[in-house]
């Protein structure tokens, strides 16, 4: 395995950072980002009681736990996951510090609102657990194991890592996969792994000094074994993940200036932009071809300065100025890169990043979904129970539908045509 660079600015861990959803402006968005209840309607409303789900303690908001997923498997059929609360007998040899939860998986026929088929998964802790990936596959996570799964619901094994698994990421069109996995190594030398020419290619370039527990990260495609390239990272976090590799940010020549660059399999770095910000910036795919930049204003402020950017040419294709209220971001991305959706928790008060806040503090979990190539957003709907986790909530893979759990019931939208002409940038 290659390590990163001492001298890299790039932030991993960044998925506790600000990034909220679209809130200020004018009043004219602020009521377009808010529409009137029973703007929309449901195409299907489908009771969850009756699935066996019931809402966990709010108590637990601030531990983000993953209670519960929703995905679609195509545009009519969907995956329903929920922890169920059950006593479950210890199995010999487990870990003595394994959490272990039930996971009840359902498929269901949107168009009947009916269940086709369910199963019981056993899981050894309340990390996230599925991640979508193309034509209705899933992988499945128990502990250090993962699976392919679809709507036979049956688990197939994939991958078994002697290494604690700490993040599974899936890139926006899903034709990669990166693993992050804790590993304890002993003091290396100098080219320790980096000429190792039997190893994957680095993306991350070399660092310094020794170390004794790395988080190793490994790129892949799904379903196979044989790594594409690999690297060290400080912490482990999301990444913005590319089809063929990854992004990574350098401080610029003048002052608050940030050097957006991208490093392909196989290929040196090249730069796709440079932002205007006072902090790093964090950057996020929205798309196979389109990322969000997020900044801190130049000119002080507490929100946050967006910029969707064109991967291949570096033009800005829409931005705006975001509120700073909301936090624990979670996106969900139409496989075509059409629309995204994004959901945050939204609290009655400006909250920096090491603040405090309780159950009290929480208002809403509103999730919008947006057009990527023009930041429009075309529906906005409050999640209820509010989880923290997130991905209670789902976009079909061409941005036609939306689903998300709401009011004791999952919710399906059918949303408009993709409007592809850009708009103007909007200002502060």
């Amino acid at each position: 395995m290659l390590r990163m660079r001492k001298e890299s600015l790039w932030r991993l861990a960044f998925t506790l950072v600000l990034l909220p959803l679209l809130a200020a402006g004018s009043r004219a968005e602020k009521q377009a980002a808010h529409p009137a209840p029973g703007e929309e309607k449901p195409v299907r409303v489908i009771p969850v009681d009756d699935l066996g789900f019931v809402p966990p303690n709010p108590s637990y908001l601030s531990h983000r736990i993953s209670f519960a997923t929703l995905d679609f498997i195509d545009s009519d059929h969907l995956l329903f996951t929920f922890h169920v609360n059950k006593l479950l007998a210890r199995i010999p040899g487990d870990p003595a510090d394994d959490d272990d939860q039930m996971i009840h998986a359902v498929v269901l026929d949107i168009g009947a609102g009916k269940v086709l088929r369910k199963a019981d998964w056993r899981m050894h802790d309340r990390g996230q657990y599925l991640w979508a990936l193309r034509d209705g596959e899933f992988l499945v996570r128990e502990r250090n194991s993962l699976f392919f799964t679809d709507r036979s619901l049956v688990l197939k094994p994939y991958l078994d890592s002697e290494a604690e698994l700490q993040w599974v990421q899936v890139s926006p069109a899903r034709g990669l996969l990166m693993i992050e996995a804790k590993k304890v190594l002993p003091a290396k030398t100098e080219d320790d792994g980096e000429n190792n020419a039997s190893g994957p290619p680095s993306l991350l370039g070399p660092s310094n000094g020794a170390q004794r527990e790395v988080t190793q990260m490994v790129l892949l495609r799904p379903g196979e074994q044989k790594a594409l390239a690999g690297g060290q990272i400080r912490t482990p976090g999301t990444v913005p993940l590319l089809e063929n590799g990854l992004l990574d940010l350098d401080e610029g020549k003048k002052p608050k200036e940030w050097v957006i660059v991208k490093k392909l399999i196989g290929s040196t770095r090249t730069t796709v932009a440079t932002v205007k910000s006072s902090c790093a910036p964090q950057l996020v795919m929205l798309s196979a071809d389109v990322l969000l930049s997020q900044g801190c204003p130049v000119h002080g402020g507490n929100g946050d300065e967006v910029r969707a950017i064109l991967l291949n040419s570096g033009k800005v294709l829409w931005g705006d100025y975001w509120n700073a209220k909301y936090v624990w971001p979670h996106f969900k991305l139409a496989e075509d890169g059409s629309r995204f959706a994004y959901e945050s928790l939204e609290m009655n008060r400006d909250i920096g990043t090491m603040d405090y806040f309780g159950e009290d503090d929480v208002v809403a979990q509103p999730v919008g979904v947006f057009n990527t190539k023009t930041g429009d957003m075309v529906l906005v709907k409050d999640a209820s129970p509010i989880l923290s986790a997130g991905q209670n909530f789902a976009l079909s893979a061409d941005g036609r539908r939306f689903a998300i759990l709401r009011n004791g019931a999952i919710e399906v939208y059918d949303l408009p045509p993709v409007v592809l002409a850009p708009t103007t940038v909007k200002k502060k």
